[in-house]
């Protein structure tokens, strides 16, 4: 057992959440219980990428000696010493371990005469004991195994075949892996059907005490909870009027495990086909900084709309909090409900809004519904202000880079310059990166690397969609990463095994997690950096982690064959599906899931790479990219002059701080 690697994973996955919650979210500000609940939903999800492996591997092991058990025997060579006391003195333990077993046979012969020398060719799953009578486990014999030789507490010794399994370095016990996903995987369940939605509507209730939030937050989702109750009520019901079907309490845990992942992998499938395409057609145009740069123009354009509506309504949100507060007098009933609104809304925005709302007489009809109707509002348009003006500081800083490196690309000195040098505070790493250098490297290195990487994806996306519309075919396995998987596994790569698994597994989560992120339905869910993500998005962002990981894995186990299930036979399943249960569970999946999926992820696929779907929001009215569209190349044109007066205005307060 080498519980090292293991444990190594464990520590820098955790270091790795802690790191990505530190990055976006703001500590010092948002609630303990959101920063916990967060932590804990991404923790668990990348433990799941980070040792899954570990338990392939392991299984794959178990496998080869379970094959050989079965198929190959062993040829013991034993001795019977009827007096154990002249094998203590003769033959040692030290000795043992450095002896030949031809040797060992001599040595012990020539030192009595009443021993006998036979040969048995047995089964791997058998042993001999001292009077000879085979049994079945090593357990039974209550032998000592020192490299090629057993050696029984009465005297007995046997010689046995070296294992050509290969022990991996990372073999466990395999109730740690079992026992952890098992913590994993319904800690992850709790977390995202029940305690983060809670949460969630919790953040933005508009009721000002403990027990006031906790009651809107159950309210809002006691639609939800019905629904699962429901169904939960039907399937029971189902159960016990089927006569055919007896299940316990483990059948019922795996049916509802079942039932999550059917959810989990239909959702799923139009993430990756959207993501598969799209992942790869980014790296590539990333390599052009004239294409990155006319697409951020758009961006601009977009955002700026958004962070203008945002703006507005905040601002009418708040004058209506204004009329409130003016109507309130100091010390009056409700006053402390006004001063908790307003102590979340920046200063300068309510003195603006004291100017707009001066000539208003319009009376209110104060009263606590109203001010929790006027607080919920509050907390909404204040998300959509901080992330759209997130949104904004970041492509403006993304659009100022992208014009460095397109501008810097015709440089005959090859000396990289910005648009902004004073700016530019000189550290010891500038002494180092040189602007020759940064020159190479941004203008030379990075689209090369971009292109590198475009062509790998690509690559890896090919054979991702090739397996997944294949990956039910037994015999012969049309899976690539099964025949990576087999091929590794026939050479007691171990390591291979594990890398293969860790580096596709990042790759299907990449793909999955850049469609949430990248469409961004509504508009609703940012995750920005320098801790400008609010609450309501690192709750998102947790249960959809804790949602799709596990269906997600269970699907990248079908790819590689390690699905008992798929295959139709009694081969060593992964600790994780004996939690996690099988995809064939529940009939509907086994009968028409497994064939419908790959078809409708092979059309999403397609109809991405022909851009069916972007050109489908544009004729709805949802502004996308398309390079031969006219309305683009206006939106394109926008963006340019809004970066315009952007530089502009940050010449002027430049100036004024000179």
């Amino acid at each position: 057992m080498s519980p090292g690697e293991f444990t190594l994973n464990v520590i820098l996955t955790f270091l790795l959440a802690g790191y990505l919650l530190w990055r976006y979210s703001d500590l010092y500000r948002q609630r303990v219980l959101v920063s916990l609940s967060v932590l804990i939903a991404w923790y668990f999800s990348f433990l799941i990428i980070f040792i899954l492996p570990l338990d392939i591997s392991q299984t794959v092991h178990r496998s080869c000696k379970a094959q050989i058990n079965q198929s190959e025997p062993i040829i013991v060579s034993y001795q019977i010493n009827p007096n154990p006391s002249i094998l203590n003195t003769t033959v040692g333990l030290d000795s043992i371990s450095s002896t030949t077993p031809a040797s060992i046979a001599a040595n012990i012969s020539s030192n009595t005469s009443n021993t006998t020398n036979t040969a048995e060719v047995i089964t791997n799953n058998t042993t001999l004991n001292a009077g000879g009578i085979i049994t079945n486990s090593v357990e039974e014999r209550n032998a000592t195994t020192i490299n090629n030789t057993v050696t029984d507490d009465d005297g007995s010794i046997g010689v046995l075949r070296e294992d050509r399994c290969n022990t991996p370095d990372s073999i466990l016990g395999d109730y740690v892996i079992y026992d952890l996903w098992r913590i994993v995987y319904w800690s992850s369940q709790l977390l995202t059907w029940l305690i983060l939605p809670v949460i969630q509507s919790f953040s933005q209730a508009g009721e000002f005490t403990f027990w006031g939030k906790l009651r809107t937050s159950l309210r809002d989702n006691a639609i939800y909870y019905c629904s699962y109750l429901l169904i939960a009520i039907i399937l029971l019901i189902y159960i016990y009027t089927n006569s055919s079907l007896h299940m316990n309490l483990n059948e019922l845990k795996a049916v509802a495990a079942a039932a999550s992942n059917t959810w989990g992998l239909t959702l799923l499938v139009f993430m990756l086909g959207y993501g598969l395409v799209e992942v790869p057609t980014e790296l590539w145009n990333s390599s052009k900084p004239g294409v990155k740069l006319t697409q951020a123009y758009f961006k601009v354009s977009k955002i700026w709309s958004e962070k203008s509506n945002a703006e507005g309504d905040l601002e009418d949100v708040l004058e209506t909090v204004e009329l409130a507060s003016r109507q309130v007098d100091r010390g009056g009933q409700f006053r402390e409900f006004i001063d908790v609104i307003l102590g979340k809304v920046p200063t300068e925005l309510i003195e603006r809004v004291k100017h707009r709302n001066a000539g208003n007489s319009m009376q209110l009809d104060i009263t606590e519904k109203l001010l929790a109707n006027l607080h919920r509002r509050t907390n909404f348009a204040l998300q959509a202000h901080k992330r759209t003006q997130a949104q904004w500081d970041e492509i403006v800083e993304r659009v100022f880079d992208l014009e460095d490196q397109y501008d810097n690309l015709t440089n005959i000195d090859r000396i990289y310059r910005h648009q902004h040098q004073a700016t530019k505070k000189r550290s010891w790493f500038r002494t180092i990166y040189t602007p020759s250098l940064e020159w190479y490297w941004r203008c030379l290195a990075c689209p090369l690397l971009f292109k590198v990487l475009a062509f790998s994806a690509a690559f890896m996306s090919a054979m991702l969609t090739w397996s997944e519309v294949t990956f039910f075919v037994k015999s012969p396995p049309l899976s690539f990463f099964a025949l990576f998987i087999s091929g590794a596994s026939a050479n007691h790569n171990y390591a291979a095994i594990e890398w293969i698994s860790f580096l596709s597994i990042c790759y299907m989560c990449i793909c999955a997690y850049y469609t949430i992120f990248r469409v961004r339905v509504l508009n609703y869910y940012y995750l920005a950096s320098n801790h400008q993500s609010d609450e309501y998005t690192l709750l998102f962002s947790g249960a959809l982690l804790s949602r799709l990981t596990p269906p997600l894995c269970l699907n990248f186990l079908s790819l590689i064959h390690m699905d008992s299930h798929v295959l139709g036979d009694d081969r060593p399943e992964t600790a994780y599906t004996r939690v996690m249960g099988h995809m064939d569970v529940v009939s509907i999946v086994s009968d028409y899931f497994n064939i419908y999926f790959p078809i409708l992820l092979l059309v999403l696929t397609c109809a991405t790479y022909m851009n069916i779907g972007s050109r489908l929001l544009s004729t709805l009215g949802f502004q996308q990219f398309l390079t031969s569209d006219e309305t683009s190349g206006e939106f394109v044109d926008e963006g340019k002059e809004l970066i315009k007066r952007e530089k502009r205005r940050r010449e002027r307060l430049r100036t004024r701080e000179v």
